[in-house]
């Protein structure tokens, strides 16, 4: 009954998500391809043959924890799916090896012709992927439905909790879930009522560059809008005659712009604004110093792993709660720093002392990193067993 009113309620309001993502072509968030593709399943099917394995991640973050998987997982005959145009274009760069494609958005019809004509043993979802009516024709269709490094945000949480009986049956519908920390073991536990399983967090799996001589060099990674004012303000704040360069990453980069013309009135050459994909490690790698983006503001926080790797201390906002468990550990192995103010001047003058430190990090990473991978082989035997 659940699912049947759900679907009535897409059919309902189809239309309205139908025109809105029409406009998201003009806006340059959809192109025509992703568009036919999520949107009225439209594909070339005589170019697929059968896989082993569908994973689907929907943006950049997720990509970037399928490595493990793809280099595991003794089948190669793999399809990559994604929902977002930067996630496709770094895939197909990526895994130039593998079909790439746009997965088609949860509507009965859509789900029906897709599996119709592309067949798939199990399905591997990255992340906080939960879809009604994917999970309920899949496992009709006898295909195994895994859920691997699985997110809960508080807010999906409390939102899943809100619908026990509907979360409990979509829960029982995947045949493995692996949760990417104890913290979102326990919340799947809960809105799922049945077991989750930790085997370690797949972001973990990259190779570490590690170094400890790093110029004064600070960069404001996955910077949200919304957070644009404040890291001005911050910036204004610290003393640029001890820093060499400061180094910007709006999280969505349409935006740089946006940023650029609201700096414009200060603008240093020290300040170099990231406009483009595939950048970020080349100003991770130089940094000294890194500052998350979406803790500024009631957004959660983003992932600190990545700068992390390579050799940064993280720093970030008081707005960390799909990351605290993370920056917890990273806060008692001295290799962050949670900024509990708000007031952006304190946290600028906190930055300042900051990249006068010496970095003495390298042994600290590498253990923090391999207690965090050491089990993921059990995810791999338990997947291809299953």
């Amino acid at each position: 009954m659940i699912i049947f009113s759900y679907n009535v309620l897409q059919i309902i309001f189809f239309p309205i998500i139908f025109f809105i993502a029409s406009l998201r072509i003009i806006f340059n968030k959809e192109n025509f391809t992703s568009f036919g593709q999520k949107f009225l399943c439209n594909y070339n099917f005589s170019k697929f043959d059968n896989f082993d394995y569908l994973i689907h991640f929907a943006s950049i973050g997720e990509l970037n924890s399928i490595n493990y998987l793809i280099e595991n997982l003794s089948s190669k005959k793999v399809l990559l799916t994604c929902s977002t145009l930067s996630s496709y274009n770094l895939a197909k760069q990526k895994y130039q090896n593998y079909s790439v494609i746009f997965l088609p958005l949860d509507f009965r019809w859509n789900i029906n012709k897709f599996l119709h004509h592309i067949k798939i043993k199990k399905i591997i979802w990255i992340d906080s992927e939960i879809w009604p009516n994917w999970l309920t024709i899949s496992n009709n269709k006898k295909i195994k439905n895994i859920l691997v490094n699985g997110r809960l945000s508080n807010k999906s949480f409390s939102k899943w909790k809100n619908f026990s009986s509907f979360s409990k049956l979509l829960g029982s519908k995947y045949s493995l879930i692996f949760a990417k920390g104890l913290e979102d073991k326990k919340k799947f536990e809960i809105i799922f009522d049945r077991e989750v399983l930790y085997h370690g967090n797949l972001k973990f799996y990259q190779k570490l560059n590690l170094k400890n001589d790093k110029k004064n060099i600070i960069c404001f990674a996955s910077i949200h809008r919304e957070e644009f004012e404040n890291v001005i303000q911050i910036i204004k704040n610290l003393d640029l005659n001890s820093i060499e360069q400061i180094i910007i990453i709006p999280r969505h980069i349409h935006f740089s712009s946006k940023l650029k013309s609201m700096i414009k009135s200060f603008y240093s050459n020290k300040i170099f604004i990231i406009e483009k994909f595939g950048e970020n490690d080349v100003a991770y790698e130089n940094s000294k110093l890194t500052f998350m983006g979406g803790s500024l503001f009631e957004h959660g926080g983003q992932n600190p792993i990545e700068p992390l790797s390579k050799g940064c201390f993280v720093l970030s906002g008081q707005y960390v709660n799909n990351f605290s468990e993370i920056y917890t550990d990273l806060e008692d192995l001295s290799l962050a720093k949670v900024f509990n103010e708000k007031n952006n001047q304190e946290i600028g003058s906190a930055i300042n002392k900051y990249i006068d430190m010496k970095l003495d990090n390298e042994a600290n990473i590498k253990d923090y990193f391999n207690l965090n991978i050491k089990q993921l082989s059990s995810i791999i035997y338990k997947v291809e067993e299953c």
